[in-house]
């Protein structure tokens, strides 16, 4: 081989071998800055958030009261955690500028993934009124590089309210006889049905067209619940009048929703009412108010007879529905009533006019017989329901009724008094739960 051709030969060997070195070099270069990344260093403090709340007033869900249940998540943040004391001890309530002691019903894990924790919490009896914070101390996680977190504290939007309204009653004239109630609270309340509302909710006003006083029950947007007495005595705009009448006491006619007969409760007497009279006026129709009654007699089934005072046929039992206002007409006090029974069912001696059985004079004396039983109904139901009921001598007042339903005890019980009235369909069952306070006293209010 020529000496140029081994020279020529000798430089590619080099030539090739300093490219094989070169890319051996690069390679473990390569593989020291791979290491270099995979060290592992924490700086990040672990996190606590909350990540909402809620509260189980499904009407006005940022406002409760004790009876509550608030619920809501709180997430924590940290891949590298040695201590986790996140617990309900370790959750504290504020409501203004007092710290409560609620119950917990519920602190639980509810996902766990390799850089956060979700729990789900829930509490109720949280006191006091004001607005709500929970706050977490610092320390109470710690990750692997002894972090710690940082204290929070999370404003929310909720208030506690546990303190009832306090509202006011007026009654206001309005027109054609009219009268407008008018409640104002101290804090915004719920919307009633059939009443108005102004803008900030704090007065609620509603027109009224007759007397009538019940309790009506108001409730704040908390839901704590108090009541205000409306009693409004001015309007005229329709007018109901009745009385119950017997034989050894002197009444006379109340006006919607009075008692027919008081000094009959308050004296304790076993007097018991033979005549109901009823009149409806007013700017209302003439056939509004239909009654009947069940008059339990001395002469019994089949038994009737004429009233001693007016010419108005009575019976035995149930009588026929009567329109008030155009049956069984008779004068009393300048107004024309419709009555129902008759005078003379406890006198002495007394016979019904098909039966010849003389009521004995002991038996008289004992004030067994009467009206036991009423029942009063309205033609037309769109705007007014009637509601009534009686009182019934050793056993007080009845449950009370309304629109055709019975008021009754026994057949055999006569009653010594009754109050009626008429009233928007909207208060219909605040009067009813008005008036049914009084069952089985002898309460006049």
């Amino acid at each position: 081989m020529h000496k140029k051709t081994k020279i020529l030969i000798s430089f590619f060997f080099l030539f090739i071998g300093s490219l094989f070195f070169q890319n051996s070099f690069a390679k473990y270069v390569i593989e020291d800055t791979v290491l270099a990344v995979k060290l592992d260093i924490d700086r990040c403090k672990p996190n606590i958030e909350l990540l909402d709340i809620t509260t189980s007033n499904s009407f006005y869900p940022n406002y409760a009261n004790k009876s509550h249940l608030i619920s809501g998540h709180i997430k924590l943040i940290e891949k590298n955690i040695v201590r986790n004391d996140l617990s309900t001890s370790n959750i504290k309530i504020k409501v203004a500028n007092q710290w409560i002691t609620p119950t917990f019903q519920n602190f639980s894990l509810v996902s766990n993934t390799p850089t956060e924790k979700i729990y789900a919490f829930s509490f109720t009896n949280t006191t006091s009124d004001g607005s709500l914070t929970l706050a977490l101390p610092a320390g109470i996680v710690e990750d692997k590089s002894g972090l710690l977190n940082d204290a929070k504290y999370f404003s929310t939007p909720i208030t506690i309210d546990n303190t009832p309204p306090v509202a006011t009653f007026k009654e206001l004239s309005s027109s054609e006889q009219k009268s407008k109630a008018e409640i104002t609270s101290n804090e915004a309340l719920c919307t009633i049905s059939g009443w108005d509302s102004s803008p900030n909710n704090m007065i609620l006003s509603k027109e009224f067209t007759n007397y009538i006083t019940y309790s009506l029950p108001i409730t704040d947007l908390a839901q704590n619940h108090s009541e205000v007495l409306i009693d409004i005595k001015n309007a005229t705009y329709i007018s109901l009048q009745y009385g119950t009448f017997d034989d050894y006491s002197s009444q006379t006619v109340v006006s919607a929703g009075k008692i027919s007969a008081p000094n009959t409760i308050t004296s304790n007497s076993i007097c018991k009412s033979e005549v109901i009279l009823l009149n409806l006026s007013g700017s209302i129709a003439s056939n509004l108010l239909q009654a009947r009654i069940y008059d339990y007699t001395h002469w019994g089934d089949g038994a009737r007879d004429i009233c001693r005072y007016a010419e108005i046929l009575y019976l035995h039992g149930y009588n026929n529905w009567v329109t008030v206002g155009s049956h069984n007409l008779m004068r009393f006090n300048k107004l024309i009533f419709t009555q129902m029974g008759g005078r003379g069912q406890n006198f002495p001696n007394a016979t019904s006019s098909n039966i010849k059985i003389p009521i004995p004079s002991d038996i008289a004396k004992q004030y067994l017989y009467g009206i036991s039983g009423i029942q009063f109904k309205l033609t037309d139901t769109s705007t007014y329901s009637v509601v009534y009921q009686s009182y019934v001598h050793g056993i007080g007042w009845l449950k009370a009724s309304a629109d055709g339903q019975e008021n009754l005890y026994a057949h055999n019980k006569p009653i010594s008094a009754f109050r009626i009235n008429l009233v928007p369909k909207t208060e219909k069952q605040y009067l009813i739960d008005y008036w049914n306070r009084d069952v089985g006293t002898n309460h006049i209010n």
